[in-house]
This record gives C-alpha cells, structure tokens and sequence, in this order.
C-alpha cells in the first residue's frame, strides 16, 4: 500500500474540528507563558462580554484594566460602569511683582483634589500684567515669544501622601510642559488622589523685562461624575469589580492597594 497524503480545504478543516469537540475530541488547552490570549491582569483571566475580538478584551475592558494598572480602581470601576468624566483644571500660578524678584518658591495649586484625578496634559501661560501690556500692536506678538523663551524655570513636587517629587532640580518650564505632554509617560497620563496636592517653585534665571508678570501652568485632569466614587474606599471598588462588572483581579494587586 502507498502511503497518500489527505489535504483539508479550510472549510473542511474548520468541521472536522467542530465534530471533534461536539464528541469530546478537542486537543488540550494549551499552557505556558502566552498560552492563554484573554489573560488579565496578573495573569487573571480578563472579563467576557466587552467588546469582540482579543480574548474578549474590548476596548471597555482595555481601559479598565489600564487604570487598574495605573494604581487606581475607583476610576476602573468608573470606567466598568460607563461613568462620564468630567475636565478638572488645576492651576498653580506664580507672579513675579517686580523686576527685582527671581524666585517664587512653595506655590500650591488652586484648587482641592477630592477624587482620584486623571491628569493627561499640562498646559503653560506667561501674563503680562504691567502697563506695556497691549500697549501696542507689536507687545502681544513680543508677549507671546517671550513665554517660550522667558528664561523661567520651575521644581515640581507632590505633596501629601505618597509623596514624592517630579522635577528636584529647576528645569526650563516648557521642558517641563514638553515631558508631561509626551507620549512617552507611562499609561498615558498621571493619577492624583485627594490626598495628595501639587507644589512648585518659580525661578526667573533671566531677569523679567517688565512686572508684574504671572506664570500659570494648568494640569489638565478628568474627574467621574459620581457623587459615591468621592467617599469610596480601593477595597469597595475592586469588591464591585469583581462581584458587580465580572472582572477578575489578583489578590496580590487587592492586597497591595487595600493596605
């Protein structure tokens, strides 16, 4: 007898397999690094439902479990229930009185953070407050110049808790500006909580033209419009997670955000 070889359209393949199962015939699932595509968070299996294609994922899902990993899950939770966000400005503004002042240290934001707040960008302004202000038709074109190259420099802290510091050293205000606006930070954007508050300090390394002049920058942020996400504890918002939306989370990462 003459060995033959048996070739499948994709169709033909697609039913012998179908038969296969419905007989209890179907290969073992595979295991091992990678083996499981719709896996989660820490290895969890990621929720079913949500969206089509990749496992299931969804791009709901997807963004679940990116603020999941960003350390938050009131705002995952947010995100699971289909909860609108709202923009959230907060300004830390700094004015340099006269041409004789170079530093402005230890300005606070003006606003309080009450919730885990999204911050995506942040955007830089230099006012010109004294009398050249507009005084012709050329000052607001000088104006607008001279707030990118102004020669002011900043430090940026967050305060409260954790605490810790973004920029120890005075940098340039638009490298600041640049850095945070860059696709490169991680998750695409930065969580505060309401425990925490934004500090910097001011520096004119060059000597101001005229005064006074304010700086403003203003950290662009999206809050959940829900009134019981304010009070709500991590512990609360992965128990929903889990019971309420169907997404599994590892008690590894629940022990390190319950704490």
């Amino acid at each position: 007898m003459s060995d033959s070889v048996v070739s499948f359209s994709t169709e033909q393949f697609d039913q012998l397999l179908g038969v296969l199962q419905q007989r209890g015939g179907a290969a073992p699932e595979p295991t091992g690094l990678g083996a499981d595509p719709a896996a989660g968070l820490a290895g969890a299996p990621r929720v079913l439902g949500l969206g089509c294609g990749d496992g299931g994922m969804g791009s709901l899902a997807a963004s679940v479990y990116t603020m999941l990993a960003m350390g938050s899950p009131r705002l995952a939770l947010a995100k699971a229930k289909g909860i609108p966000l709202a923009p959230y400005m907060i300004n830390v503004r700094a004015t340099f009185p006269d041409t004789s002042t170079s530093i402005v240290p230890d300005v606070g934001s003006d606003v309080k953070i009450t919730q885990d707040t999204f911050i995506d960008s942040m955007i830089v302004r230099t006012e010109n407050q004294s009398v050249t202000a507009n005084q012709n038709q050329f000052q607001a074109q000088s104006d607008f110049y001279y707030g990118i190259q102004s020669g002011i420099e900043v430090t940026l802290d967050v305060q409260g808790a954790p605490r810790y510091t973004v920029a120890p050293k005075f940098m340039p205000v638009s490298n600041l500006m640049d850095a945070i606006n860059g696709g490169a930070h991680r998750g695409m954007g930065w969580i505060l909580t309401y425990q925490q508050q934004l500090f910097m300090s001011f520096q004119a390394k060059v000597t101001i033209p005229t005064a006074p002049i304010e700086v403003i920058c203003t950290f662009s942020g999206w809050v959940p419009v829900w009134d019981e996400l304010v009070a709500m504890t991590n512990r609360e918002a992965i128990k929903q997670l889990r019971e309420d939306c169907g997404f599994q989370i590892d008690d590894s990462y629940a022990k390190r955000c319950c704490r």
